[in-house]
């Protein structure tokens, strides 16, 4: 024991040394562990400084927008460094009362607050995500309820569509069967002039065939030489004669004078001159005779020639008929061809539901064989060739025989028996055929009458605004919505925000529907509900944006629609619909984009006066009259169709623009009903451009609020520098040499740190 005591003492002052050396270096661990730990504590503490100052700069959000559903904030000048910094500061641990201990004494460094606004409301990216944020959970509902269900289930988009196809189908078959008849027509025409023209030619050539048959029977087998031969002769036959006669004359005057003696030889020579005188008198007999056989031959080959002119001239022009008519068969034949063909495809069933019974018009429609046109063509053809064979006949320069009279008179008999025979056959045909078409265009003609006066009176009554004065009261809400038409290159917000989502591609206007005549109405009104059946699927992000437009925007009927009760209806949204400067108008100009009430009223009115008079027309074509049917004209149908459309539609839309609702379908949807503002959602979906309708709807964002949304932020990042006292770490980073770690930036005794923090809407 007392050896042990004795080493303690002679080595008492090398502990000393030894617990120095261990407790230094423990220490200093813990005044490391003690810095580190407030380290850790400053560090989260300025974390969620940041992050609340970040907060609460989103929190001034626009009290105007966010009647809309929409937030943001305006950061424009300091106001917003103001809030984040007043926030950061009243978060850090510094802002603590003084003379209390503080475990860390952070503070915010002089002018290190920072917020930077990164993402606006006017970014159509940002705008449409926080449209479809607002109307995620209604919209889906709203849309299968007042849309899908309405049209889809009662099936009443697919029969509108099927409509839609009978409308082109009927009045592309109708153009065809209209050419086919008029190309008929013209072939008619040709045809009947190849028979007038038959008329005239066998009178006259069957007249002067006979004739010239006559004086070729005259002239037997003469020759005009052996005529003139003849007649010569004969004629010096008679001079003979005569002269011989003469000059016994002298010499009976001569005996006579001499006295009695000369009696016997006057007397002889009174019988030589009877003789002489008998020849004589034949002789004058043969020259008349060769005579009038000379004047015969010579009318002989002057009614030849006269007949081989007008045989040529008469063929040319017969040819020329035929020519026209031919060319007018060729082209009645293709358009038969084309008419067959489009009948052919559309009498074919296409498996897709009820069928339209307006559809039978095509059972009904007249077809005519090819090969029946093509016969008739070849017997035209046949009987002209009768009367080239006439003008053969007489141009062959061969004596006109007994024989060549014969075959050229059949010739010419076999050309009038043709074409009257052909004339018989097609006369009938052609004729109930024109009396036909006549009767099928005054029927459409009628039709006609009746649905332009709805049309004249649905255009005058289009466009009421109900200005009680030509000032518009709503031009200077235009001009700032679209810019001054009269100043070039003014923009207004509309253009603005297209222009900053480089968007300006995009500003096509919606092609509207054309209803002028009834033609132009049912086929307009048809192909605008076509695309039913297209836009109608499953809920779509269009859908949410055209529900925000319809229930946060104002339009013609609000204030005057009724509930179930009979009570007026009055919109519920924050956003006041019915308190906006463009007074029951905006959702309007969100389709059209018009500059004047009237003229977004006008199209909105036309499209809905276009679907209900598509809706109509299907009715009508579910149960055509026999007699329209039976008519065989496709157009007819249609246009029967669009007069009780039209005149349905006007009714409907009386009742509409006063807040009414009408039913869908009278025949097809039962007491399924629809207001104005359905058709509204309706036509949102139609002309569906994503860029111009949220454009507009920021301009009228803009309008209404007077808020300007490319400055109301809706992502914000802020940053911050902090510092706190170090305790120990100063010391011993000199130790060790270092004058700074991680995350810690060390300035004298304090520690100096940097956060930022990111928040969104």
């Amino acid at each position: 024991m007392r050896r042990l005591l004795k080493l303690w003492k002679e080595q008492s002052g090398d502990v000393s040394i030894y617990l120095i050396i261990i407790l230094v270096p423990l220490f200093l661990l813990c005044g490391l562990l003690i810095d580190v730990a407030r380290w850790k504590t400053a560090d989260k503490e300025a974390e969620n400084a940041v992050k609340s100052g970040v907060r609460s700069t989103l929190s001034a959000f626009s009290p105007e927008l966010a009647a809309y559903g929409l937030f943001g904030t305006d950061l424009t000048g300091s106001k917003g460094d103001g809030i984040f910094k007043q926030t950061v500061a009243g978060n850090l641990s510094g802002a603590a009362e003084p003379g209390q201990f503080r475990f860390i004494d952070q503070r915010l460094e002089e002018d290190s607050a920072k917020i930077t606004p990164i993402f606006a409301l006017s970014s159509h990216t940002i705008f449409k995500q926080q449209i479809l944020e607002e109307m995620k959970y209604r919209a889906p509902m709203i849309y299968a309820l007042e849309l899908t269900d309405k049209f889809k289930k009662t099936g009443l988009d697919a029969q509108l569509n099927q409509a839609s196809k009978f409308a082109e189908n009927a009045v592309k078959v109708e153009e065809l069967l209209e050419e086919r008849d008029r190309r008929l027509d013209e072939a008619w025409d040709a045809f009947q002039a190849i028979r007038q023209k038959s008329e005239v030619l066998h009178t006259h050539y069957d007249t002067q065939l006979r004739d010239l048959n006559t004086l070729s029977e005259k002239i037997g087998i003469h020759t005009l030489e052996n005529i003139r031969a003849s007649l010569q002769s004969a004629q010096a036959t008679l001079k003979a004669l005569n002269d011989q006669i003469k000059q016994i004359d002298s010499s009976i005057m001569s005996l006579i004078q001499g006295g009695i003696g000369a009696a016997d030889s006057i007397r002889q020579l009174n019988q030589t001159k009877n003789e002489l005188q008998r020849q004589a008198s034949e002789a004058a007999q043969k020259v008349a005779e060769f005579q009038q056989l000379l004047d015969d031959f010579t009318k002989y080959a002057a009614l030849l020639g006269l007949l081989k002119g007008e045989a040529a001239l008469d063929d040319a022009a017969l040819s020329k008929h035929k020519d026209a008519f031919l060319e007018a068969m060729k082209l009645a034949k293709k358009a038969n061809d084309d008419l067959n063909a489009e009948i052919s495809k559309v009498r074919q069933p296409n498996g897709s539901g009820q069928q339209l019974k307006a559809e039978d018009v095509f059972n009904f429609v007249h077809l005519i064989d090819r090969q029946e046109l093509e016969q008739w063509e070849a017997g035209v053809g046949t009987a002209v060739a009768q009367f080239s064979s006439v003008r053969v006949q007489l141009e062959d320069n061969l004596m006109f025989t007994k024989q060549k009279y014969s075959t050229t008179t059949a010739a010419l008999n076999g050309f009038k028996t043709k074409v009257d025979e052909w004339y018989a056959k097609q006369n009938k045909v052609q004729t109930e055929r024109q009396s036909k078409n006549k009767a099928t265009a005054a029927a459409k003609r009628e039709q006609r009458a009746k649905a332009q006066p709805i049309l004249d009176e649905f255009r005058r009554t289009i466009g009421s605004c109900s200005l009680v004065s030509n000032v518009d009261p709503y031009e200077e809400s235009y001009r700032k919505l679209q810019g001054d038409p009269k100043t070039a290159g003014s923009k207004g917000f509309y253009q603005t925000y297209l222009e900053m989502n480089q968007a300006a591609g995009a500003i096509s206007p919606v092609s509207t529907v054309n209803l002028k005549t009834p033609d132009q109405a049912g086929a307009s009104s048809l192909k605008l509900v076509s695309a039913l059946e297209g836009v109608l699927t499953d809920v779509r992000d269009e859908f949410y944006i055209d529900e925000f437009a319809v229930s946060k925007f104002s339009y013609r009927t609000l204030g005057l629609e009724k509930d179930a009760s009979g009570m007026s209806r009055t919109s519920k949204e924050l956003s006041n619909p019915a308190g906006h400067e463009l007074t029951n108008q905006e959702v309007e100009y969100l389709i059209y984009g018009s500059t004047t009430c009237s003229g977004n009223y006008s199209s909105a009115y036309a499209e809905m006066f276009a679907v209900r008079l598509a809706i109509g027309t299907t009715e009508a074509l579910l149960e055509p009259r026999n007699e329209v049917l039976a008519a065989g004209s496709p157009l007819l149908v249609l246009l029967a169709a669009v007069t009780e459309g039209a005149i349905r539609a006007q009714a409907d839309m009386m009742k509409l623009v006063q807040g009414e609702q009408v039913p869908l379908s009278q025949k097809l949807s039962g007491v399924i009903t629809l207001g104005y503002k359905d058709y509204l959602r309706l036509f949102l979906l139609l002309h569906s451009r994503e860029s111009v309708l949220l454009s507009r709807m920021q301009a009228l964002i803009e309008l209404n609020t007077k808020q300007k949304l490319y400055q109301m932020t809706t992502y914000v990042s802020g940053g911050v520098s902090t510092s706190y006292r170090l305790w120990f770490l100063p010391a011993i980073m000199k130790l060790v040499g270092k004058s700074g770690f991680s995350g810690c930036e060390v300035s004298g005794n304090r520690c100096r740190m940097t956060k930022t923090a990111d928040f969104t809407y």
